[in-house]
């Protein structure tokens, strides 16, 4: 009898693997392609059956409006097969970069394939070539990279990657993924496009990327290209398909761009409901010899991510006439908006549809199944709990196993992410911010619907249970002081980086995330509001702080009022004023600066610049009343080197119209910036300038609501 129960156990635990790692559906390649000069000459069209099964799994998720999303995420987890498998590999791999991603695309590239090794030895080569396209934070690339180690040691992984540069302050939450550490000490491998955004959209970026490709990899494409992409959908998951359409189409277009013949693609999808997602595929099946939709076992089965593994590219030459059509008509811009669809319905042939519907139709039922086994199971959720735990034991096993994961040399990884940082501390700054609470949708789609004075009071709310807002009232430094030999920090570190200018702030290192976030939701929403001082009254407060009557005050809080909605002329202005307050100082003389806002790597460096050419500066505590300001004692023209000359230079660089449209975004590598020790007093005082300057704005719309009610 025991030997029969356990051999029962056992069964059912190899039907739970094979279920969890087979989940996958073959489409059939070879189609003959279609006529290109049809591309975009109709409107969008609708296969009603694909309707109705988007209606059917819509109808599912609607279940979960009104659940809180952090508990639903909890109870997810542990109904997961394979939610501890991550954990699982960091204890007994401890692999480089680990992340859930990490494990999907190890899997992904164990299942599918990947390596022709026979054709690239005929060539000669060493080195696996590949692209990643929105690849941040880089799981992909560090598992491409200990799978080759383990399983073709001969083989050097080349790469390159693109994604939206979180080092571009005009990019932030929730568009960019703000763990960067792969990409701080990788930065040569990452390529930002024309105007150094990392926007897969800008004017030219796949015959840019095109053209960085054959010059890092002699002449020739990737044998891979990833693409892993995707967009917040969460104020309308319904139609999370549609949101997505045009980063994947323009995912596609790139990755054949720079994909060499026989190379492979793995693209990220969801559901295959709608016309251009249905031709996507349809190209891909024309272009390629292999193409299988799979579903990796660490994906979480509740949502509707598959990836598209495509192998044996028929080629460039094939492929061109398709990626320009796209490219020059501006259609496929209008995405579910009522523009045309990629290919005429008639271009499709029935057959393909029929069989893309079983595939939709197979991941739709097994996305509907879970999330209703798991709405079912919140009644009985601690027994199922506990009947899981064993399920996920041995997924951990059966995942190792099926993937022959096991640790690779020190030498072997990607880059020592744990200790090539100078100053841990600063590191963890620079990841300061907490995930936000998360809401149910029902919640959400109340909030959208509030008025103004509503969503100032909930947004008041939401912002003071942040844990940074309430950890800014614990700065009680007055004046924070350092001596400006302290700062590593060369002329000969000096690195121009031009790109589209940083109109708008959304994104810093030097602050909170959350509460950068914050401001620019404030900003764009709600008039500015505050206490007004004239600057005779900042000037009397700041020399009299410092017992410094005759300290030169270069005040720039009129400046930045009067450009506030446009960061570029707001920096050029400043910095302007800045050279010509240090060309006209004496020997020995002070300077104080005031009001001058350090959210850009580009206000840091100047800072730094400036501190270089005196023997030490502060950073006065943030007021409320009377801005914030730093202070610099005793210049000395002996220490002025190239910095003052290097401060005109980049007020120059400050025009867009002077430089094709672009302007300069950082000058010092941010590297450097973030290793200083007075970084973090930088970010405390940011963080505190950030509470000085919105909590009054809020605090005026919701009293002003208040009274009108």
């Amino acid at each position: 009898m025991f030997f029969l129960e356990e051999l029962e156990e056992t069964t059912e635990k190899y039907y739970v693997h094979d279920k969890e790692f087979c989940k996958m559906f073959v489409l059939k390649p070879g189609w003959p392609l279609p006529d290109v000069n049809a591309m975009y000459t109709e409107p969008e069209w609708m296969l009603n059956e694909f309707q109705e099964l988007k209606t059917l799994l819509n109808l599912t998720k609607q279940k979960l409006n009104d659940f809180d999303l952090d508990a639903w995420h909890v109870h997810t987890g542990k109904m997961n097969p394979a939610c501890q498998v991550v954990n699982h590999v960091r204890r007994h791999v401890r692999p480089n970069f680990l992340t859930q991603a990490w494990c999907k695309f190890y899997e992904i590239a164990c299942s599918s394939d990947l390596v022709s090794l026979d054709e690239i030895r005929e060539e000669g080569g060493t080195s696996f070539t590949s692209v990643h396209l929105c690849e941040a934070p880089g799981a992909f690339i560090a598992a491409l990279n200990h799978f080759l180690a383990i399983n073709y040691e001969d083989l050097r992984l080349d790469w390159l990657a693109m994604t939206l540069n979180p080092y571009h302050e005009s990019n932030g939450h929730p568009d960019i993924v703000t763990d960067e550490r792969l990409i701080l000490h990788t930065l040569p491998n990452w390529e930002f496009g024309p105007d150094y955004t990392g926007d897969i959209f800008q004017p030219g970026y796949a015959e840019h990327l095109y053209r960085t490709v054959l010059e890092r990899f002699s002449g020739k494409g990737a044998w891979l290209v990833t693409a892993d992409g995707s967009v917040d959908c969460s104020d309308d998951p319904g139609e999370q398909e549609t949101v997505v359409s045009r980063l994947h189409d323009h995912e596609t277009m790139v990755a054949l761009s720079v994909l060499r013949d026989n190379g492979s693609l793995v693209l990220k999808a969801f559901t295959m409901f709608e016309c251009n997602t249905i031709c996507r595929i349809f190209l891909l099946c024309c272009l390629f010899r292999s193409v299988v939709l799979r579903k990796p076992a660490t994906s979480k089965p509740g949502n509707s991510e598959v990836y598209v593994v495509c192998k044996g590219y028929r080629g460039r030459s094939v492929a061109m006439p398709y990626v320009q059509a796209y490219y020059a008509d501006d259609q496929h811009r209008k995405v579910g908006l009522g523009g045309a669809c990629m290919f005429p319905l008639s271009l499709v042939p029935v057959e393909f549809r029929r069989k893309l519907f079983e595939c939709a139709e197979h991941f739709a039922h097994m996305q509907i199944r879970t999330i209703d086994a798991n709405v079912d199971g919140l009644q009985r959720r601690e027994a199922l709990y506990r009947e899981m735990k064993s399920v996920q034991e041995s997924m951990c096993q059966e995942f190792m196993a099926r993937l022959n994961l096991r640790p690779i040399r020190y030498t072997q990884e990607l880059t020592s992410l744990s200790n090539n940082f100078n100053h841990k501390h600063n590191w963890e700054l620079l990841r300061i911010g907490r995930k936000p609470r998360g809401m149910s949708y029902a919640e959400k789609t109340r909030i959208r619907h509030m008025d103004a004075g509503q969503e100032a009071g909930a947004l008041y709310q939401e912002v003071a249970q942040c844990h940074e807002w309430r950890a800014v009232r614990r700065y009680t430094d007055d004046v924070v002081w350092c001596s400006s030999v302290n700062l590593i920090y060369r002329l000969s570190d000096v690195a121009f980086r031009m790109g589209k200018p940083v109109t708008v702030v959304k994104g810093s290192k030097f602050c909170s995330e959350a509460l950068i976030n914050y401001r620019h939701r404030v900003l764009s929403r709600f008039p500015r509001s505050g206490v007004a001082v004239d600057a005779e009254c900042r000037l009397s407060h700041y020399r009299t702080k410092m017992h410094k009557p005759r300290s030169v005050v270069c005040d720039l809080t009129d400046v930045c009022d009067e450009h506030a909605s446009d960061n570029t002329a707001l920096q050029h202005r400043c910095l302007a004023a800045i050279v010509d307050a240090l060309q006209a100082l004496s020997d020995g003389d002070d300077l104080i600066i005031v009001g001058y806002p350090l959210y850009t790597q580009l206000s840091v460096a100047n800072v730094y610049a400036v501190a270089k050419m005196f023997n030490m500066f502060g950073l006065f505590k943030p007021n409320p009343v009377y801005s914030h300001a730093f202070v610099f004692l005793e210049f000395s023209s002996a220490h002025c080197g190239g910095w003052l000359s290097m401060l005109a230079k980049v007020v120059r660089y400050l025009v867009p119209s002077d430089h094709g449209g672009l302007a300069i975004i950082s000058w010092m590598p941010l590297k450097v910036l973030i290793e200083q020790e007075v970084y973090a007093d930088i970010v405390a005082a940011n963080n505190l300038c950030i509470v000085h300057e919105i909590e009054p704005i809020l605090s005026s719309a919701s009293s002003a609501a208040a009274s009108c009610s």
